[in-house]
């Protein structure tokens, strides 16, 4: 049944291999709980695009697929070419619960080695980041995903990716994904607010 609802988020496109290993893992009986406060996939619609925007071009150009943080920020897949057709190329969106709608990751390989870090995306109106983890434990404010580990091995073994261990290989990844589409993302944007 989960397999189902998550299927129907995809509104006929093709879900990348790695996204329903994930699922598999995420619903498996050994990880009842969360695996990554950076990640969890979604298995129902949600409505937080629409209060960007309700034209159906808008809606029709992302596909939402998971949390981003505990407030509800949503990770979604951004289709920025009509023709396109393989999710695996298409870059990754963090829209905000607060406002603010970023891109960051170039696709879902990065932001699957992005979740490894362990670190919930930080998502404003003007910012998007993920906080240093060292600065979170030394003021007592970070808790580990309680199946990290399991996430870990996974993230190695069954997506044959490197995890993203340090705030500085985070930076850069989200970095070079914004230099390559955050002025498209904001352009694109424009024409329906």
């Amino acid at each position: 049944m989960v397999k189902q609802e998550f299927t129907a988020l995809f509104k006929g496109y093709k879900i990348p291999k790695e996204l329903m290993n994930l699922l598999e893992f995420q619903v498996s009986e050994n990880i009842p709980s969360y695996y990554s406060n950076a990640i969890y996939l979604m298995t129902e619609e949600a409505s937080l695009i629409e209060s960007f925007s309700t034209e159906e071009e808008f809606l029709k150009a992302f596909i939402p697929f998971a949390e981003a943080n505990s407030t509800g920020s949503i990770y979604a897949f951004w289709i920025n070419n009509k023709e396109i057709d393989d999710l695996t190329q298409a870059p990754i969106v963090a829209f905000g619960d607060e406002g603010g709608v970023f891109v960051v990751a170039k696709n879902i390989q990065e932001l699957l080695q992005i979740a490894a870090y362990d670190v919930e995306a930080v998502v404003y109106e003007d910012e998007f980041y993920f906080q240093d983890k060292e600065v979170l434990e030394e003021e007592g404010e970070f808790t580990p995903a309680e199946f990290y580990s399991e996430y870990l091995d996974w993230l190695r073994s069954d997506a044959k990716l490197k995890p993203i261990l340090t705030i500085e290989d985070v930076d850069t990844l989200v970095e070079h994904a914004q230099i390559a589409y955050q002025e498209k993302l904001e352009q694109y944007i424009k024409q329906f607010v």
